[in-house]
């Protein structure tokens, strides 16, 4: 199974470029045949390109003249000759090699240079040494990846082996840490009722003049009043008051959200903190542990990911700013639809802030705090059980 390909003459394709063609397909044997005493300069050009691009071995033989004895005579073993000393020049031979066919020192196939035909024989030895050259070399890049694979292998099997013997531990003790903060802000909603309504009462007073100031300056939103203070329609001034009623709603909602935020303060670094890095931790391993299997990646996002949106939830520090406050505001009555102008906004805001019950919005706010926390509470448990599993 060998082909014999002869390169053609230089001026229609040079020995580099057939070498091209071939040498990513085959294993190349090259040889060079000279039948002058010395390389031409064109010959050394064309050898330095091979050794440059291809870094191949070359077997180089040295033809013998046309009715030129077959048998050389000896030389001594001092006498080189001047292809030889070329070919040491272009660095094909070296003086650490013998060039006569024996194995180097490092078994890897070297140049050899014939200048006797009867040595033509050492072509087959030379052969050989080329092949074997390329077979060490696909052993050696073979049991690379063996290697390679083992360690991954070897690698998996530890990590898994100690997220086994990890991994439950930290569930555990996350599982514990948001039981702690759990409880501890089941025990802050059930305690701060009458604290929240002093707070709200307390608010009020201070912010009443500047929201009855900012109910009076207020321009409302689709809706079109007349500029000659003329009466507008039923439907509008509902709309007019639902607005005014919703920016007290706002303001005040905005204001008692900040109060409370900073009386509970303390919860960020010693259970949220704590908790939030603990989870940190179990989403980089399971991130890493799942990773190879894009099947599981909808379990991850279904899980982990659930268990970091949950202190957005439960933290109520974050949500409850958003909290709608359910007010009970009296039903404003009027003979006849009125102008809209300052002082009836401010009546209209006067009224609305007198009618707000601040143990009623306590209350609210108390009970929507428990119902978003259990329904954490519980959401969070349930991830956990799915990373157990």
């Amino acid at each position: 199974e060998v082909d014999v390909v002869v390169a053609p003459c230089r001026g229609f394709q040079s020995a580099e470029a057939t070498l091209g063609e071939y040498v990513n397909q085959v294993l190349p044997v090259v040889i060079f045949a000279i039948s002058e005493a010395e390389l031409s300069s064109s010959d050394e050009s064309e050898l330095r390109e091979i050794k440059e691009k291809f870094a191949l071995p070359i077997f180089f033989f040295k033809v013998p003249e046309s009715g030129a004895d077959l048998i050389s005579p000896k030389k001594t073993g001092n006498e080189k000759s001047s292809l030889y000393c070329q070919l040491m020049d272009l660095e094909y031979l070296s003086t650490s090699h013998c060039s006569c066919g024996a194995p180097g020192p490092d078994a890897d196939a070297q140049s050899m240079l014939v200048e006797q035909f009867e040595k033509l024989r050492l072509l087959s030895t030379f052969s050989r040494q080329v092949l074997q050259k390329h077979l060490v070399e696909a052993a050696t890049s073979l049991n690379e990846v063996h290697c390679r694979c083992l360690n991954i292998f070897i690698n998996q099997a530890f990590d898994m082996q100690r997220d086994l013997q990890i991994t439950p531990k930290r569930l555990e003790y996350t599982r514990k840490k948001e039981n702690e903060l759990y409880e501890s802000l089941m025990n802050i909603a059930n305690r701060k009722q009458e604290e929240m309504k002093d707070m709200i009462i307390e608010t009020l007073s201070n912010m009443k003049e500047e929201l009855l100031e900012d109910a009076a300056n207020m321009e409302f939103k689709d809706i079109i009043i007349p500029e000659n203070g003329e009466p507008v329609s039923s439907k509008d001034i509902k709309c007019c008051i639902k607005q005014i009623q919703e920016l007290i709603i706002s303001r005040l909602n905005q204001a008692v959200a900040n109060k409370l935020i900073s009386s509970v303060d303390y919860l960020r670094e010693s259970f949220v903190g704590t908790l939030e890095r603990c989870l940190k931790s179990l989403e980089e391993s399971w991130e890493v542990s799942v990773h190879p299997a894009r099947s599981l990646e909808k379990s991850k996002d279904a899980s982990v990911h659930i268990t970091s949106n949950y202190l957005k939830q439960v933290w109520w520090l974050k949500w409850l700013s958003r909290i709608f406050l359910i007010i009970i505001i009296q039903r404003i009555t009027w003979v006849s639809p009125p102008a809209i102008t300052s002082d009836w906004k401010r009546k209209v805001a006067q009224d609305a802030i007198e009618s707000l019950s601040a143990s009623k919005l306590a209350k609210s706010i108390c009970s929507q705090f428990r119902t978003r926390l259990n329904s954490s509470h519980e959401a969070f448990a349930a991830s956990l059980r799915q990373v157990s599993a």
